[in-house]
């Protein structure tokens, strides 16, 4: 043998040496990229499973699965390995069978929500990531698993919940029907006598002329004036509680206002021996605002403040501007009161019950309130025992449009 051909062998040997070393590299490569996504498959949040395709209607075959898909279903990985759609899905997905195949077939993947069952038998709610994929020659589907179990537990107690308020809205949109019915009939119910009433008594105390009678007409007068009014402010109050209070704003001339005001609470200041002072700080201009409505809340401010102000007293009522408000305010040198009784001031039915406090339902402040606050406003109170009270409200000269 010469020394050439030598030479070619020793170099074949080489070659297949080199060979080998460059197969053993690639595939401890290929072993150390199969189990970094082994890895990645098994530590998935998500069950997963790979199934053999058959487009023959048959079952799909489990062929490969991950520890959440083991843990989803209750069997370990052999036994997971093998079972078949039929096993897998719950009844009524199993019947839904040739419609999810052929989605998939049509689209290439699909999402839906279907339920499993375990190996226990028991159905649980999944959203499914489908997908076809292609591998040696093979037709395979991967599903990405997702246990939707809280989330269907969730919509359900929110569809329940939702349920359970329209129920409760029903219930309360009927109670609220059947009081202002009931409200409207009470007030139409004592309106009708009242009416008569009210004409006959003006029409007494205009004619009597001898005393005492003019002066005990006068004041049945009076009282039937005072019901008449206690029962404008309940069907007011039952208005404001139901959503039905509603302001019919125009342009407003503040002095006129005061005005009306000062016409009509006159005799009741003079009856008492009180002086009502009237102060205007600075121009006012016209404003838009519920005329009557306004009207009905210094009424009562004033109203009330005679009643707390001793004989003597003296109530002020001032008025001002600025850019952006008016400012009413009613000041008196009464009893005052106490910061926790203000505290309460404007809830429906609150009043004084101290000794020698003057009778009421407690509704005017109440409804005061509801009144400046559907005008966009506020009111509050300042009080003392024995120095009196302020009471003020500040409204936007223009409300905004809601």
């Amino acid at each position: 043998m010469s020394i050439r051909n030598l030479d070619g062998k020793a170099m074949e040997t080489l070659k297949l040496k080199e060979t080998l070393a460059q197969l053993r590299q690639s595939n401890y490569a290929l072993q150390k990229e199969r189990l970094k996504y082994r890895e990645l498959f098994n530590w998935a949040n998500d069950a997963i499973l790979l199934f053999k395709f058959s487009e023959m209607g048959e079952p799909w075959p489990i062929i490969d699965a991950n520890h959440a898909a083991c843990r989803h279903f209750g069997y370990k990985y052999e036994e997971l390995l093998g079972k078949t759609t039929l096993d897998i899905d719950s009844p009524e997905t199993t019947l839904r069978g040739t419609e999810l195949r052929n989605k998939l077939v049509a689209q290439g993947n699909d999402v839906v929500e279907i339920a499993h069952k375990n190996k226990n038998g028991e159905s649980i709610p999944v959203e499914i990531n489908h997908k076809l994929i292609y591998l040696a020659g093979d037709t395979m589907v991967i599903s990405v698993i997702r246990d939707i179990t809280a989330r269907k537990k969730n919509e359900q107690e929110l569809r329940e919940s939702l349920e359970r308020e329209k129920q409760l809205r029903e219930t309360l949109e009927n109670e609220i029907s059947q009081r202002v019915t009931f409200m409207r009939a009470l007030v139409h119910e004592l309106k009708t006598p009242l009416t008569s009433m009210l004409a006959t008594s003006e029409l007494l105390s205009k004619n009597l002329k001898e005393e005492p009678n003019q002066s005990y007409m006068k004041c049945l007068y009076a009282g039937i004036q005072d019901l008449n009014l206690r029962i404008d402010e309940l069907l007011d109050i039952a208005r404001g509680e139901t959503g039905l209070l509603r302001l019919e704003c125009e342009p407003l001339n503040i002095y006129e206002l005061l005005k009306d005001v000062n016409e009509i609470m006159k005799p009741v200041f003079e009856s008492n021996t009180q002086k009502l002072t009237i102060n205007i700080q600075n121009p006012l201009p016209i404003m838009i605002a519920d005329y009557k409505r306004l009207k009905q809340v210094i009424l009562n401010l004033l109203d009330n403040a005679a009643k707390y102000t001793n004989v003597g007293g003296d109530i002020r009522l001032c008025a001002s501007t600025d850019d952006k408000y008016l400012i009413i305010e009613v000041r008196d040198n009464g009893k005052g009161m106490s910061l926790k009784e203000t505290s309460n001031l404007f809830k429906l039915y609150s009043r004084s019950h101290k000794k020698g406090s003057p009778s009421g339902l407690g509704i005017g402040l109440a409804l005061s309130k509801m009144i400046i606050d559907l005008h966009q406003g506020e009111i509050r109170v300042k009080s003392k025992l024995g120095e009196g009270s302020t009471f003020t409200f500040s409204i936007p000269l223009r409300p905004e449009t809601q």
